[in-house]
């Protein structure tokens, strides 16, 4: 690469631009850093990239099989190619059924008619995971990447092994602890049989929901899940296995009472390879704090559909907070965007505001699939995944902010080499200046558009602390957290409760009139067991309220939990006509109970 010159490379949501390369910027000698610098420090390093890929679900498999085998070629090429294509070298595998199938036809590796138990897992088969493609595939990636590595997720558990005896909804009985241990292990043996080695495996894709849809899951309190993993430990141990273990493969919003307490656990920290999160919920830095208190376990992204320029921001925040890998959820969906359970295929993916998008980055035809496109998702996450390969470290860089610009830095430790990915979600362009050591650049970053810069580093670099970052002021506004979660009656399974909680307005300014405040009690984060709605007066900074579950008619809550220990979790929001709901980061408390038969 030509010293003194940085190479830029361009994708805007737009559509304008994708992985364009623009013409080189030349580097001149560094002045003063000032409020619009970011400067770049190789010298201090963090954690190193392991990859960065998407999921094969049944959806995606069933689209791109549809396609002629020239053009399943080409897609696989614009996606694994790491010099024609976006260069993905990581992919996640489900084992049996998701909620994203091509038709309601659930399975496991082990299926039994309802009352029946398979203990011996005599009946253990991934034949259809065979006769689907999904190994045909997954290997066709690796042939055209080898340095392809693919995590296995579980979503459901054999419904024998639970306590409602269906692959839908239920939580793990304990008594089956060693035997899907052996399940998961067999697993692992199968898909090296099929020429598959998996790097590592999660016990439970979103270990603490399971009623929140009628598709394949299984909750897990931190507890059950820490039994599973020291007995699957111990299988892979006597077979000598080496795939990894890694927990949770849930939301930041519950890592405090899930993943705290098993990074706490010394013996179930010993047998764990890493922690995956998703980040469909609560504050990316929660990931980050435990990741540096437990360092000897590293953290992993392993779930999220990016599909807007804050979500790439996201992904810049999550690699600034140790994370080492990023799976999108979803890889190929037709036109319409699917067929999933949320639709037949034949109608497009709505959100919640009632607008559509494709939460996939190539679309291909539900009359001719052969017909594809890429979509802007695929050009937004190849800013990553085309340059910042397996190995390369992340280097102290200044952060930024949402309100101007966000950054993160990665150095080749065999060649210098320093990339850095840089984004704006604002409607303007920004401009400033990048710096490492000796050498800077003047850059003007347009809105909506995120880009990739390459250069080699000169010169004696300068600290961080020396280069204020810029700051765009904003309006602290008014915040809602619970507090304490309080119960009348006895925790036994079976018997009725009244829940309330506590509710702290943390902002610095009054709530606004006519709020509407609703706290939501679950259980072990899974469904909702009691919502109370509250007509909230004004709040001011520091003053709380008590709201009471409100359940219609009397008031009462039927405890459904199993004897032993849970969580028991409030949520609350506050709305209104005129004012929109308040943040939802920070608005989730827990308490560790433990209920009696």
């Amino acid at each position: 690469m030509e010293k003194r010159t940085l190479r830029i490379t361009r994708t805007d949501y737009a559509g304008r631009h994708m992985l364009a390369a623009l013409d080189p910027v030349p580097m001149v000698p560094a002045t003063a850093p000032d409020e619009n610098t970011l400067v770049v420090d190789p010298r201090v390093q963090h954690q190193p990239i392991l990859g960065f890929g998407g999921t094969w679900t049944d959806t995606d498999v069933y689209n791109l099989l549809r396609m002629s085998p020239a053009q399943q070629d080409a897609v696989l090429t614009a996606l694994f190619d790491p010099v024609q294509g976006a260069g993905w070298n990581f992919m996640r595998l489900p084992f049996g059924s998701t909620d994203w199938e091509s038709r309601y036809d659930f399975y496991t590796y082990d299926d039994m008619p309802r009352g029946e138990k398979d203990w011996d897992l005599a009946h253990f088969s991934i034949q259809r995971d065979i006769d689907r493609g999904l190994f045909r595939l997954a290997r066709r990636c690796r042939e055209i990447n080898p340095d392809v590595i693919f995590l296995g997720s579980v979503w459901g558990v054999p419904g024998w092994m639970k306590d409602n005896d269906a692959i839908m909804y239920g939580i793990f009985d304990p008594q089956y602890t060693d035997v899907y241990a052996r399940y998961l292990r067999m697993t692992v043996q199968a898909y090296a049989q099929e020429g598959i080695e998996l790097y590592a495996i999660t016990p439970q894709n979103e270990s603490l929901i399971s009623n929140d849809r009628a598709t394949p899951a299984c909750r897990f309190t931190w507890r059950l899940q820490r039994d599973v993993i020291l007995a699957l430990r111990r299988e892979f141990n006597a077979h000598e296995i080496h795939t990894q273990i890694w927990c949770y493969d849930d939301t930041f919003s519950k890592a405090p009472w899930f993943v705290a307490p098993m990074l706490a656990d010394e013996e179930a920290r010993a047998a764990l390879d890493g922690v995956a999160y998703h980040s469909y919920g609560g504050r990316i830095g929660i990931m980050g704090d435990l990741a540096r208190q437990y360092p000897d376990v590293p953290v992993y992204m392993t779930e999220r559909c990016p599909h807007n320029i804050p979500a790439y921001l996201d992904i810049i925040e999550q690699l600034q907070n140790e994370a080492r890998s990023y799976l999108s959820w979803t890889t190929l969906c037709n036109e319409f965007g699917g067929p999933h359970q949320g639709g037949d295929g034949k109608r497009p993916y709505t959100r919640r505001d009632g607008s559509t998008h494709y939460p996939c980055f190539i679309i291909n035809g539900w009359q001719n699939p052969d017909q594809w496109k890429l979509t802007p998702m695929y050009g937004m996450y190849g800013q990553f995944t085309r340059f910042l390969r397996r190995g390369m470290v992340r280097v102290d860089c200044t952060p930024g902010c949402r309100q101007w610009i966000m950054a993160v830095a990665f150095l080749n430790v065999s060649t210098g080499e320093v990339t850095v990915v840089a984004g704006n979600q604002a409607d303007s362009s920004q401009s400033f200046t990048l710096r490492c050591g000796g050498l800077q650049a003047a850059l003007t970053l347009p809105p909506q558009t995120l880009e990739t810069y390459q250069f080699l580093p000169e010169g004696e670099p300068i600290p961080i602390t020396a280069a204020p970052s810029k700051r765009i002021p904003t309006l602290l506004d008014w915040d809602l957290e619970p507090r304490e979660i309080t119960w009348e009656g006895d925790l036994r399974a079976g018997e009725k409760l009244l829940l309330s909680c506590r509710v702290a307005n943390v902002g610095q300014r009054p709530t606004p009139e006519r709020g509407s405040l609703v706290v939501q009690f679950s259980l072990d984060g899974d469904d909702m067991i009691a919502r109370a709605a509250y007509d909230c007066p004004v709040l001011q900074p520091g003053e709380a309220v008590t709201v009471t579950a409100n359940i219609p008619y009397d008031k009462d809550i039927r405890w459904t939990a199993t004897a032993g220990w849970h969580t028991l979790l409030a949520r609350v929001t506050m709305g209104g006509d005129t004012f929109p709901e308040t943040n939802q980061q920070n608005n989730l408390t827990g308490t560790e109970i433990f209920v009696r038969e």
